[in-house]
């Protein structure tokens, strides 16, 4: 088994998920009528519309549409169409929070998801009438009631603002109350103090972040506007209204809201992303470090210093030569990341395709595991040339030539950016052993603005031996002592490497 069959191998698994992903994908169902636009109407007259739902794809769908307002129902909630099969749905519109021309939007799920997403629009006129639009919340009893937090206020203290995500259809009038008229009402009778950020659920990417959170807690979306309060998930205009004076009540007198984990209640979204990232950061600074220092990456370093040596480069060209190395490597790294995440989210979005990533890596990073230890054996033994998991002799020789063809450029402190990017590409084949499952890991077990932000951290962490060494170099270090002294640590590496694919495996299975 040689490192090309190994590449090989872990690059058709993830390109079979990237397809089987895109394969996958549900065509969106068409509707007849396709909106429903319901005229003129009174605030106080409710008003029903009997839809088709025809299933135009090759594959059966489960059919749900998401409200996206209280105001909103449909019945039945979800609906199973084979394909060619036509199901009606019963919509249900309740005008009483609106007034004057209006526009609603149920969201289209369907299972397997669909390749874009889709809306089943309505729009008419709703007339003035004497209805009092949201009235009844926070409860007249309640709006003269002590606070809460009374006591804290008056004794100094003060609960730090809870943060909160809002996740609604810019344009609810009963939305756009909530949250200028009985959230300050609620935080008044309370004590406690929140910041409010919105999300347009209607924009791809914040439906992506609702959705991802939900599946984190093992649920699902289910009614819109939503709120999330650190750790829980409120969803439609009921249950926040339900269920938020109790987690507001509780974050002033200083106790966790039931089900949320510690401290997710306190902190809210930034609680849970700093935990979150706490937890994630620490596998992925080893494993970009060790990435950093494995042999594939650093013999190729060493055999750079050792051309502008030859070469006769300064100290200070030297130094300004590897800024503009590291700079090409970094970002050929992360441009590969950006696209290789992308790729791995997607596939992980399928629960079939999910699982069988999940234990085809974990096959694979065990295998990497196993044959580290055997290659730190053969190092032990005298015999480095026998290891597996190295580059092929021919990648090797492209990476030299590139450097020999470009160290005695008159713009080489240029062009060293263009030779990052290519020596990147050529050991791709080894140090993507490490990137590819550590991808794999962030897809599966953080949600995208974290996951992005730790593969920023790992490219960090791999080009910092590399800005190490060339600092070394700059003060005198040669690229003789600097080689003499990682041969001597080689067998280490190896070892350290198979402790990184063993972690990475272990978190496969319990992410």
């Amino acid at each position: 088994m040689n490192n090309r069959w190994i590449l090989f191998f872990s690059t058709a698994v993830f390109l079979f998920a990237s397809r089987a992903a895109g394969a996958q994908a549900a065509i969106p169902p068409e509707f007849s009528p396709p909106e429903w636009k319901y005229g003129v109407i009174g605030r106080d007259e409710i008003v029903r519309k009997e839809i088709v739902a025809t299933n135009r794809g090759a594959k059966r769908i489960e059919l749900s549409l998401v409200p996206t307002c209280d105001c909103l129902k449909v019945s039945p909630a979800t609906l199973a169409l084979a394909p060619g099969a036509s199901a009606s749905l019963s919509l249900r519109f309740d005008p009483r929070d609106d007034e004057g021309k209006t526009q609603k939007f149920f969201i289209v799920k369907t299972d397997p998801p669909a390749a874009k997403s889709a809306y089943f629009v309505l729009s008419g006129v709703v007339r003035a009438s004497g209805s009092s639009a949201g009235a009844g919340w926070p409860p007249a009893a309640d709006r003269g009631a002590p606070r809460v937090g009374a006591v804290a206020a008056l004794s100094g203290e003060r609960p730090e603002p809870l943060d909160l995500v809002y996740y609604y259809m810019p344009g609810c009038r009963s939305c756009e109350k909530f949250l200028a008229v009985d959230l300050p009402l609620l935080e008044a009778r309370t004590g406690a103090s929140v910041e409010v950020a919105r999300r347009d659920i209607l924009n791809d990417a914040a439906y992506e972040e609702l959705a991802a959170f939900a599946s984190s807690i093992g649920s699902s979306i289910k009614a819109v506007p939503a709120l999330r309060a650190g750790g829980e998930l409120l969803q439609g205009e009921e249950e926040i209204r339900e269920r938020l004076p109790g987690l507001l009540a509780a974050r002033v007198a200083g106790l966790k809201p039931e089900g949320s984990p510690a401290r997710e209640a306190d902190t809210g979204e930034a609680g849970t992303r700093e935990a979150g990232i706490g937890l994630a950061a620490l596998p992925v600074i080893a494993a970009g470090l060790v990435d950093g220092i494995n042999p594939c990456a650093f013999t190729t370093l060493i055999f750079l210093l050792a051309s502008l040596a030859l070469a006769g480069r300064g100290r200070r060209e030297v130094l300004a030569i590897g800024a503009f190395f590291s700079a090409g490597v970094f970002f050929a790294y992360l441009g590969a990341g950006f696209g290789l995440f992308a790729a791995l989210r997607a596939a992980q979005a399928i629960a079939a395709v999910s699982a069988i990533i999940r234990w085809i890596l974990f096959a694979i990073l065990a295998a990497f595991a196993v044959l580290s230890v055997y290659d730190y054996s053969r190092i032990r033994a005298g015999k480095p040339s026998e290891m597996i998991l190295q580059l092929p002799d021919s990648l090797k020789l492209k990476i030299h030539a590139s450097i020999r063809d470009r160290r005695r450029s008159s713009a080489l402190a240029l062009s060293s950016f263009v030779l990052g990017v290519l020596v990147s590409i050529f050991e791709f084949a080894c140090t993507g052993q490490v990137y590819l499952p550590t991808l794999a890991y962030l897809a599966r077990a953080k949600g995208r603005t974290d996951a992005l932000l730790l593969l920023l951290l790992y490219n960090l962490c791999f080009i910092a031996p590399l800005l190490v060494v060339f600092g070394a170099s700059y003060y005198g270090v040669s690229s003789k002592r600097i080689a003499e002294a990682f041969q001597k640590r080689m067998g280490e590496v190896k070892l350290l490497l198979a402790a990184v694919f063993m972690a990475l495996a272990v978190l496969t299975i319990l992410t």
